[in-house]
């Protein structure tokens, strides 16, 4: 009889862990939002906002998945800095600035041969990636907000990897 319980036990694992194999794999939904000159994969629908300043728009999408938070954003700015190192390093430091954060690394990345960053930040709670582009007057921004108790780094990986610059 204990033999027949453990191996319930057994079968229970392991139809669990196959069950979660099939979550983590579910399909994701491309976010390519009209006129954004974006694409990326995210797990559920996104919820859009809009803020509009004086010298900018900002249009942005999240999707929370548990204890992580996807973003991705685009900004159309009223001039456009010729300086795209440095308009990409003001916009990182601005960010980490907003969530009170510590850089904890930073390098260029090229994507379909436009420049940006890829960098990491570290807050109390969380630890955030980010990747920054600029095209003319637009900036591009992904993030995944990951609280520091959790691994999410294949959906992440999988997050970053399926961005994509559709602007003309």
């Amino acid at each position: 009889m204990r033999n027949l319980g453990f191996s319930a036990l057994v079968l229970l694992a392991l139809f669990g862990n196959v069950l979660a194999q099939k979550v983590d794999e579910a399909p994701w939904l491309t976010l390519a939002p009209e006129g954004g000159g974006f694409s990326v994969s995210v797990p559920s629908e996104a919820t859009e906002r809009t803020l509009t300043k004086p010298a900018y728009t900002l249009h942005s999408f999240t999707v929370n998945m548990g204890r992580v938070t996807f973003a991705a954003s685009y900004t159309d700015y009223e001039k456009s800095d010729p300086d795209v190192k440095a308009s990409l390093t003001a916009n990182r430091d601005k960010f980490i600035k907003t969530l009170g954060g510590t850089l904890v690394s930073s390098r260029e990345v090229t994507l379909d041969g436009h420049n940006g960053l890829d960098f990491t930040v570290d807050t109390p709670a969380r630890t955030v990636r980010s990747q920054l582009f600029q095209i003319g007057k637009r900036m591009f921004q992904t993030a995944a907000l990951m609280f520091k108790d959790v691994d999410e780094t294949r959906n992440v990986k999988r997050f970053f990897d399926s961005f994509k610059i559709t602007l003309k």
